[in-house]
């Protein structure tokens, strides 16, 4: 096996607390209600989230690693933790002044935010929001010609 094919994922794990009313400009009080339940309330409720981001990318031969961790570290940081961490996702995050924001919102929008990181290829972000609720997100799917050899044309 070359080396050139071998695939490693580093993945890091940072923790942040936030606030968030699930509300939706589109609906009703009482939809929002019956969609939302009690995560529509008024003043909003908080969760310490778990972010694990996993990225990939060459070993460098000097250092045995895809990436410093510090430098990731300081990159999440700085695009994630500092906006987000103790802060109400709905009035603090301009990202989400017109959008829900859900743990799956909060998904893409942590992955775009990454997806810049220098020194590695982000492969995807995942964020456990309870013990029974955690959401990935890998980025847009691109269509490989053996996706493209198995699509039927629905005239067909």
């Amino acid at each position: 096996m070359k080396e050139d094919a071998l695939h490693i994922e580093l993945g890091r794990r940072y923790l942040f607390a936030a606030s968030h009313r699930l509300h939706s400009r589109q609906l009703s009080e009482e939809e929002n209600y019956r969609v939302f339940g009690k995560c529509n309330n008024p003043y909003g409720h908080g969760h310490n989230y778990i972010l694990e981001v996993s990225l990939s990318g060459k070993i460098d031969p000097a250092t045995g690693m895809i990436a410093n961790l510090a430098d990731l570290d300081a990159f999440v940081t700085r695009h994630v933790l500092e906006e987000f961490d103790h802060h109400s996702l709905n009035e603090d995050v301009p990202a989400f002044s017109d959008k829900v924001p859900t743990t799956e919102n909060l998904c893409i929008e942590i992955f775009h935010r990454l997806q810049n990181f220098p020194h590695a290829k982000l492969e995807r972000v995942r964020i456990q929001e309870t013990g029974n609720n955690s959401f990935e997100y890998a980025g847009k799917r691109r269509k490989t010609t053996r996706d493209q050899a198995n699509r039927r044309d629905p005239a067909e």
